[in-house]
């Protein structure tokens, strides 16, 4: 029985073909299409109960699972969800509570690192613990918080925030070329997996909803009816540049025909067109937004293009392969130009000349 109670039902244990049809399900609903949170689940119970009572497969019944996870998209994914989603696919909070996974596992590296080369109990000052915070820092800066205020419309604090990380980095590049090896103290290795685990729960248990809400900061004028019109269009401005990927142009455009359409009406922006992100959406929305898309990706993989060089000069430049560092740095390389591979090359697909969205 499918439950009204507004709770996901836990669907029974799938296995075979099922399995693998309810995998490939979930993985096309998460990544093309930002669901909320216990939709995938609900899903799976009901294709379940009909591919029994068919005495089907659920493939023979419901067919290709992209198709059918496009099909649940369009006709149970409303619009107050979707105009929550950024332009890359990311629902509000997302990014933050990632950033906080990533960090915690740098510093559990980190940790176990230290342990396996200098023993239980590990030096701790500059540049080896004050480095590694900064790093732990820049990570969440860079991956959680900046893409959370621009996706929240707060494109000011956002280029605070990128001008903070841009510091961090100098910060960074100095202390391990000019500043001297400062005093240590000595601190028990399992300290710092403490950390790190606090960090992942952290992430893992945070939900990204209120998360989100942290970033959008106090209500902003023209989020109510009868609130000052131009606020409001001010705030979708921000929207279609920050959230949605509009260019700076486009967005001023459509600003410009709601202004026109108001002093045209004499009507509110509110009462003219309804919830400001649902609005923002709709103007988003159309064949260009694969394209959008893809520009996004453009400066993030810039700067972990230029992370990714410093990381093998400064390989390269003083190698110890006596050392575990050396090796570890060797292995983040090796992943991390992987990574960079697979990410440029699905990058010049979407953007090269006739591409899908173009």
């Amino acid at each position: 029985m499918i439950r009204t109670d507004g709770k996901a039902p836990k669907p029974d244990r799938l296995s075979g073909d099922d399995a693998q049809w309810a995998a490939e399900f979930e993985l096309a609903l998460a990544l093309g299409h930002t669901p909320p949170d216990g939709l995938a689940a609900q899903v799976l119970e009901e294709a379940r109960l009909t591919a029994a009572e068919a005495g089907l497969p659920v493939r023979e019944v419901l067919g290709d699972p992209s198709a059918y996870a496009d099909a649940v998209a369009a006709e149970r994914i409303d619009e107050a969800h979707r105009s929550s989603v950024d332009v890359e696919g990311f629902a509000a909070g997302d990014r933050f509570t990632s950033s906080l996974l990533l960090a915690g596992g740098q510093v559990a590296l980190f940790g176990a690192v230290l342990w396996i080369s200098d023993g239980l109990w590990i030096p701790v000052g500059w540049p080896t613990g004050g480095a590694g915070l900064l790093l732990a820092v820049l990570v969440v800066l860079v991956t959680g918080v900046i893409p959370e205020l621009r996706a929240a419309g707060r494109l000011r604090a956002g280029r605070v925030a990128m001008a903070c990380a841009a510091v961090l980095v100098v910060a960074c590049a100095t202390g391990f070329t000019v500043v001297p090896r400062g005093p240590e103290v000595s601190v028990p290795a399992p300290s710092l997996f403490v950390v790190g685990a606090l960090l992942g729960v952290l992430g893992w248990r945070l939900p990204p909803g209120p998360v989100g809400r942290w970033f959008r900061g106090r209500a902003v004028p023209g989020d109510a009816i009868g609130s000052d019109d131009e606020a409001w269009l001010t705030r979708l401005s921000a929207l279609l540049r920050g959230r949605h990927g509009v260019s700076a142009s486009d967005a001023r455009r459509r600003v410009a025909e709601a202004r026109d359409h108001l002093a045209a009406s004499g009507g509110s922006a509110e009462g003219e067109f309804g919830d400001i992100e649902v609005y923002a959406l709709r103007l988003s929305e159309g064949p260009g937004k694969a394209r959008r898309a893809a520009r996004a990706e453009v400066l993030p993989t810039v700067l972990f293009t230029a992370g990714l060089l410093w990381w093998g000069i400064d390989l390269v430049s003083d190698p110890e392969p006596a050392s575990l560092w050396f090796w570890t740095k060797v292995v983040v390389l090796v992943v991390g130009a992987w990574a960079w591979g697979t990410t440029t090359w699905s990058l010049w697909r979407k953007l090269r000349p006739g591409a899908p969205g173009a």
